[in-house]
């Protein structure tokens, strides 16, 4: 007989992930998910990296952290001058928006 596993407390514990299948296209504000620090001073770099910007990604995961919150898994491009990297990473779900196939235009 297997036993039942056991989580915080002795409760049964939910597994805090969810694969999103097929994945989501959404949209990832990263002005909000890395902000400025304030008062900063710098000048203009033409081939830096373009973080200022909101821009699509996929996700393919959602998770709960201990403290309930939820993050989501994606991937996307970070451009820099005419380059662009790809890269993956968990961030918070208040960050991501679900992109409209087509636009709403109800409003």
């Amino acid at each position: 007989m297997a036993l039942q596993s056991i989580g915080y407390n002795g409760q049964p514990s939910r597994d805090p992930f969810r694969r999103v299948d097929p994945p989501i296209i959404v949209l990832i504000d990263l002005t909000t998910l890395f902000p400025n620090q304030p008062h900063r001073t710098g000048r203009y770099t033409p081939n830096g990296l373009q973080m200022h910007k909101v821009v699509e990604g996929r996700l393919t995961w959602w998770a709960l952290c201990e403290q309930g919150g939820w993050y989501g898994r994606v991937t996307y491009d970070i451009v820099h001058g005419s380059k662009k990297d790809t890269v993956t990473h968990w961030v918070p779900g208040w960050v991501l928006k679900r992109k409209n196939y087509p636009p709403d235009r109800s409003r």
